[in-house]
């Protein structure tokens, strides 16, 4: 397989690119130099050049999550390719920490929780 050496990280790292004032968006950096990321604009999880995921925007390096070996942490994020992107359930912090096999922050399980009592809550029940 041919490596490409479009960005000086390694498979696995965590990168982001700065949109709004406070915001980032997350990556996941792959063995063919692509980025895999969740995103809204893209509605789900996809695989980026670099060029793409940072649209002009400098791509910046985030220490690494986890101890977990670099194409593993790919290979969990490969395996994400085409999921749905949702904003409380689904977006690009949970796709690196779940590559990294973080577990989910406070924030994400609380909205986990909400939706699923929504949906029980809002869900017609069969009469038969």
């Amino acid at each position: 397989m041919l490596r490409l050496h479009l960005l000086p990280f390694e498979p696995g790292d965590v990168v982001s690119v700065r949109f709004g004032v406070v915001l980032s968006h997350y990556g996941v950096v792959t063995s063919r130099g692509t980025i895999i990321s969740n995103s809204r604009l893209h509605d789900g999880v996809v695989e980026q050049s670099p060029d793409q995921f940072s649209t002009g925007r400098e791509i910046r390096l985030h220490r690494r999550y986890s101890s977990l070996d670099g194409h593993l942490v790919e290979g969990r994020a490969r395996r994400q390719l085409g999921r749905d992107y949702d904003l409380f359930g689904s977006n690009c912090g949970h796709l690196v920490r779940h590559a990294h096999r973080r577990k989910p922050t406070p924030m994400q399980i609380g909205a986990a929780t909400v939706r699923a009592l929504g949906d029980m809550l809002s869900s017609k029940r069969n009469p038969y």
